[in-house]
């Protein structure tokens, strides 16, 4: 009566299962890692299974796998396939529920596991539902698969080849219905996995080459690596993360914090939609370096920024206007017009257009073009879209003004004194392409709200300090008169985090000549090198952009063209030779006061303002120099800059009528001041013994050359008709 009732049930299961529809049997790969085991690197995996009926019996199945025999060992005895603990209890004969069958064919490269229910749990009668595994509609782990890594440079190339009918499933005593054909498989594969490094949600970060430690990872090693599914997360803090190749799968994730570095030699795949997110802070921001980019998803790079300024910034990800306004509102909205705070650059005009962009906007935000941005409050935009990485060509108008800006999601080298070296920044790389006169980069400093100051430009040439730019900054060039497009490379990426938007670094020999009326104050900047002229030297020397400051002070060449330049590079073996021309600008007008800073000048080198009008010299290296300039005043031939690798004897502040005197090292000795055809300077030793007599020529400076003459105190006397005037000068080596 017992088994009558049984039969009964089972025979009641099998017609509710055929009459709703043949149950499909599910499996997938999950759960990837990479371990090391007896001194190898394997790649292990789970396959789990499921129904699209629960309650049904698993007798009999096989998993056929290709794989890359190439990437994975074709030796059997290499392959280790493990039960899941379900699979691997005991029937009630004690013997096991299923038996693992496995064999390997290398063309194709074929794994075939049979998984084997115990025939003596089959024949009995009736059925014990618990001699087997109860497949249910949520997936469950069935088998262990470890394979032997033989190249960590290749991918896995695994994935299901399933052949009908080799699934069954036993809902009564000895009678067998297969499940539906085709068995299915998800098809989140292992096809283009890579094997060199790998994150998955359930194992986190493997890597090949391990010393004992499943999860142990080496960041500085560059291997293939990809982020199979999960959010991963690269390390943060003073070293590089290093990858050959990366790939992030769908629906998989990657985020690169506030302090992170990742550098990807090859290609960055990434699968998933807003998978690669860049983070940014007050702190600092995330960086990537990669050679190329591919792939159907895109990324976030967040830049954070701050309020009460327009910032001149560039994309480093490719999207619309409009996408990029919908999704950030901080950036600042006209409440008539509805233009958002985002204005681009006209080069013809040589003006920024008025506010005209809106959220419907298509034009291209990326590709290296500049605009101007005003947020509403400190904190975080984001841009989203398409990395822009390898060579990157940027369209450009020939023989205008053009803003453009870091196209990358890392800092680059901006001239030859930068981080990326003397050949790999931008100036260097683009110099046939600029305009001889303005060969630098102009970037926009926004003026200081609590004193209405107007804004001005910041110029950097190759005679600058070493200057990185952080990405998202923009910046203007002049174009050359047949120059169509500027040019980014790789090798002008670097890695700095912390890195705000402009930064700079010393290495000339440096002089920055400062002009300060009230609180608004300008500088130029005269830089030294062997490899300079007196004449004009492309991208070193950097003609002035004035845009709407107020003040400007600048200075002309010492072999003069008649042009102003913000930036003058000058030989540095000729300090105590050259006069440079000095000009000032200013509508206001008032109390100027002239002041210097000097970075990596010779020991004891001076620098001294002349001022021709009222025949003064001040040290400007321990003293400012005032004089008062009407409104809307224009000097160009009225200021001179004299420098010396050693001045000795100058009286700052000279009186008008009076001389200077000072002498350069033993190698000559100079007198500054205006003298007739009829001056004598005579040179005497402390015992008043005639050292040398020289006629002096009319003008403001007479040089005397002192060739190997002792070093030591001298006196000097100078006579013009009835002037006398005596200098004591130290001469030294």
């Amino acid at each position: 009566m017992k088994k009558l009732r049984l039969i009964l049930v089972a025979f009641c299961l099998l017609l509710s299962i055929i009459s709703s529809a043949q149950p499909i049997l599910n499996y997938r790969f999950t759960n990837p890692r990479i371990i090391r085991v007896g001194g190898f690197d394997n790649f292990e995996f789970d396959i789990q299974v499921k129904a699209s009926v629960g309650g049904t019996l698993y007798w009999a199945g096989q998993c056929i796998i290709n794989f890359n025999n190439a990437a994975l060992t074709t030796t059997a005895s290499q392959w280790i396939v493990t039960k899941a603990p379900a699979f691997a209890a005991f029937d009630q004969n004690g013997n096991p529920k299923y038996t693992i069958v496995r064999t390997i064919t290398s063309s194709p490269s074929v794994l075939n596991i049979g998984v084997l229910g115990d025939i003596n749990s089959f024949k009995m009668d009736p059925i014990d539902p618990n001699d087997f595994v109860i497949i249910t509609t949520s997936y469950q782990n069935m088998i262990t698969v470890r394979g032997r890594i033989s190249s960590i440079s290749e991918v896995a190339g695994l994935d299901f080849k399933m052949i009908p009918n080799q699934q069954s499933y036993i809902p009564e005593y000895n009678t067998v219905l297969y499940y539906a054909d085709p068995v299915a498989y998800e098809s989140g594969n292992f096809l283009t996995t890579y094997l060199g490094r790998l994150y998955s949600t359930f194992w986190g970060w493997s890597q090949a080459g391990n010393t004992g430690n499943a999860q142990w990872v080496d960041w500085t090693t560059p291997v293939n690596t990809s982020i199979w599914e999960g959010a991963g997360t690269i390390t943060g803090g003073a070293f590089v993360s290093n990858a050959s190749a990366l790939r992030i799968h769908s629906p998989a994730t990657l985020t690169i914090p506030v302090n992170g570095k990742l550098t990807v030699t090859g290609e960055t795949d990434v699968a998933t939609a807003n998978g690669l997110t860049i983070l940014s802070d007050a702190t600092g921001t995330g960086s990537l370096i990669t050679g190329s980019a591919t792939g159907a998803g895109s990324a976030v790079d967040q830049r954070y920024m701050t309020s009460g300024a327009w910032h001149i910034v560039s994309a480093p990800l490719i999207q619309t206007v409009g996408n990029f306004l919908t999704s950030n509102s901080n950036i600042a909205t006209n409440s008539v017009s509805g233009a958002r705070g985002i204005i681009d650059y006209n080069p013809v005009a040589n003006v920024w257009n008025a506010p005209a962009f809106t959220n419907l906007s298509p034009e291209s935000l990326g590709a290296g073009k500049g605009f101007s941005m005003r947020v509403t409050a400190n904190g975080i935009v984001t841009f989203a879209g398409s990395l822009q990485a390898g060579a990157q060509p940027v369209p450009t108008a020939s023989g205008y003004w053009n803003c453009i800006g870091n196209p990358y999601t890392s800092a680059i080298g901006m001239n030859s004194n930068s981080t990326s070296g003397e050949l790999n920044n931008f100036l260097t790389v683009n110099a046939a392409k600029l305009d001889p006169l303005n060969g630098a980069i102009y970037v926009w400093e926004q003026p200081d709200a609590s004193n209405g100051q107007s804004g001005k430009y910041t110029t950097f040439s190759n005679a600058s300090a070493g200057v990185d730019f952080q990405q998202g900054q923009a910046f203007l060039v002049k174009l050359g008169a047949t120059a169509t497009s500027v040019d980014y490379t790789n090798p002008m990426q670097i890695h700095s985090p912390g890195l705000p938007l402009k930064s700079t670094a010393t290495t000339w020999p440096t002089i920055k000549l400062k002009a300060t009326i009230d609180k608004q104050s300008n500088v130029t900047t005269i830089a030294f090198n062997s490899a300079m002229t007196r004449g004009l030297d492309p991208t070193y020397d950097a003609g002035l952009l004035k845009g709407s400051t107020d003040l400007v002070v600048y200075s002309k060449l010492v072999d003069d063209i008649g042009i102003p330049f913000a930036i003058q590079a000058l030989p540095d073996n000729g300090y105590s030779t050259m006069i440079i021309p000095i000009g000032i600008d200013s509508k206001t007008g008032g109390d100027v006061v002239f002041s210097s800073e000097t970075m990596n000048l010779p020991v004891n080198c001076k620098v001294v303002l002349e001022d021709k009008l009222t025949k003064t010299f001040t040290d400007l290296t321990t003293n400012v120099y005032n004089v008062t300039i009407a409104a809307n005043s224009s000097i160009s031939d009225r200021f001179q800059l004299h420098t010396s690798d050693l001045m000795s004897g100058l009286n700052d502040k000279t009186a008008e009528g009076l001389l200077n005197a000072y002498a350069v090292k033993n190698i000559e000795i100079r007198i500054v001041g205006n003298v007739s055809n009829d001056a004598v300077a005579t040179l005497y030793d402390v015992q008043g013994k005639v050292i040398l007599i020289a006629n002096l020529k009319e003008g403001s400076l007479n040089v005397i050359p002192t060739p190997n003459i002792k070093p030591a105190i001298y006196m000097l006397s100078v006579k013009d008709n009835s002037k006398l005037q005596t200098f004591k000068l130290l001469l030294r080596e």
